[in-house]
């Protein structure tokens, strides 16, 4: 159950540009779960209805509804990272963790109006559609050091050019300087391919919870037609901590140095989604769904610190700096999707249940990054473009299947759901597997429903890049997330 891809940290343009492809992918990236039946028929639930999270898929759903309800879905998070660099793959990190959470809450007031509406439902409720939460360490002893990275963004610049975050720090520090006063800045390192102990610490919280309000009707028993609208909160915090330790002292001046960058994201979009169910005989169902993009509006606050030391003729040096807080407020536009889907139910007695089968399309270039929306100058242009530049050139047209079914005696409902993913990236030909189960139980006015999922996910990581791309520090992450939910419904 793997899928690589490659997110590289782009170099920033200037101290605002914390923005690039990585924000878009994380933004256009959700997940269609929500109560524990979805989830545990692996999200495939695009020609089936009666459960409230199919509202985030295809809100036709909505109307197969015959009676009010009410649900709420706690959860239990977990997961585990590997983490190595490329060079030193003997050398793994491991880290993994836990958390409670909320996935969904949701109401569906039905009615039956008469005539040849057999339905008319209105559905409210909040649903969680992506979880960022993860801890990584790296580390190792390869080629290169960071310090090359700062000279690159400091040169061609002078003092008072210097961005707060990144090359002054390093200035400030003693990390680079520039002896002939040329603008062009040297480090400590005097070879580039020294090897140097490393260690980074990635910390990442947060996600993106969707409030989302929602009709769908039903035509002669025959047709579903449904909408909605979704308003996605999103939240995103990320502390970085690198550090290079030359405690053999093998390289010159140089002794220790620690980088430390803290992104706080926050930001609100809205959406709408559109869809059908036609039913052939009650029995084979076929369905349609159109997702338009997100548009958020987000903020960054970010900050960094920086700590340098080394030997001189003088003894021992430290210096460390810390930088002003930075805001910043930008747009992006998510890609928009479409969803196919085909389902059968089937009843023999007391055994019922049904199988679905969902394809979803959705092509990442249609994404846009606005970083002039609130500020207009020539270099924030610049970075826009190029920001956009990658997203057409990176990533490009991905086609996820998701499979699900449900069987059912008497009260009792067993559930199972495969899917594949596509990665958003141009470079990466494999998938993204995810497989789910689940059990229920259900009467007349109650019921409780179990879901479980594991997923499991491979990507290439740069702590940073430089000019010669051998001395990237090209890391490996592999990273299973399991997912864990209990809803409880009641019927009115």
């Amino acid at each position: 159950m793997k899928s690589i891809f490659t997110l590289l940290i782009i170099s920033l343009y200037l101290q605002a540009n914390t923005q690039n492809i990585s924000d878009v992918v994380r933004y256009s990236s959700i997940d269609q779960i929500g109560t524990a039946r979805t989830l545990g028929v692996g999200s495939a639930f695009g020609a089936m209805g009666g459960d409230f999270s199919v509202i985030n898929i295809n809100p036709a759903g909505i109307a197969d509804f015959r009676v009010s309800e009410f649900t709420f879905t706690p959860t239990l998070k977990g997961y585990k990272t590997n983490a190595w660099f490329k060079n030193d793959s003997l050398n793994t990190q491991r880290s993994k963790g836990s958390g409670l959470g909320l996935d969904n809450i949701g109401f569906v007031i039905a009615s039956n109006p008469g005539g040849n509406w057999t339905s008319s439902n209105f559905a409210i409720g909040y649903s969680r559609i992506a979880d960022f939460r993860r801890n990584v360490t790296i580390s190792g002893e390869i080629p290169g050091s960071i310090t090359t990275y700062f000279a690159e963004q400091a040169n061609g610049k002078s003092e008072d050019e210097l961005d707060d975050f990144i090359a002054y720090p390093a200035y400030f520090t003693g990390a680079i300087f520039d002896i002939e006063k040329d603008e062009n800045y040297e480090t400590d390192f005097t070879f580039a391919n020294e090897s140097v102990n490393r260690v980074q610490d990635i910390i990442q919280k947060g996600g993106i919870n969707e409030l989302t309000l929602g009709w769908a009707g039903e035509y002669k028993n025959q047709l579903n037609l449904g909408f909605s609208l979704g308003v996605p909160v999103s939240s995103f915090e990320e502390l970085k901590t690198y550090i290079e330790d030359d405690k053999e002292d093998k390289i010159g001046a140089f002794d220790r140095l620690e980088y430390i960058e803290r992104l706080n994201t926050s930001g609100v979009g809205i959406n709408f989604k559109a869809g059908f169910t036609y039913k052939i005989k009650n029995k084979l169902r076929l369905a349609g769904a159109f997702h338009s993009p997100t548009w958020y509006r987000l903020t960054d606050d970010y900050s960094s610190t920086m700590e340098y030391a080394y030997t001189d003729g003088q003894g021992r040096q430290r210096y460390d700096y810390t930088s002003p807080d930075g805001t910043f407020e930008y747009k992006i536009s998510t890609p928009w999707r479409a969803i196919g889907s085909i389902g059968t139910t089937y009843r023999v007695g007391e055994i019922r249940g049904f199988v679905n089968a969902d394809l979803e399309y959705l092509d990442y270039t249609n994404a846009n990054y606005n970083g002039t929306a609130f500020i207009s100058n020539t270099d924030e242009q610049r970075w826009t473009n190029e920001v956009n530049r990658n997203i057409l050139t990176k990533l490009g047209a991905a086609t996820n299947v998701r499979l699900g079914t449900e069987f059912g005696y008497k009260n009792l409902r067993l559930r199972a759901g495969y899917s594949f993913e596509q990665s958003p990236f141009n470079a990466d030909k494999e998938r993204n597997n995810k497989t789910s189960f689940g059990i229920g139980f259900r009467e007349d006015k109650f019921f409780i429903d179990l879901g479980f999922r594991i997923a499991e996910n491979a990507e290439g990581y740069n702590p940073y890049v430089v000019t010669k791309s051998e001395l990237d520090p090209l890391a490996n992450i592999t990273t299973t997330r399991t997912r864990s939910s209990l809803t409880v419904g009641f019927k009115f």
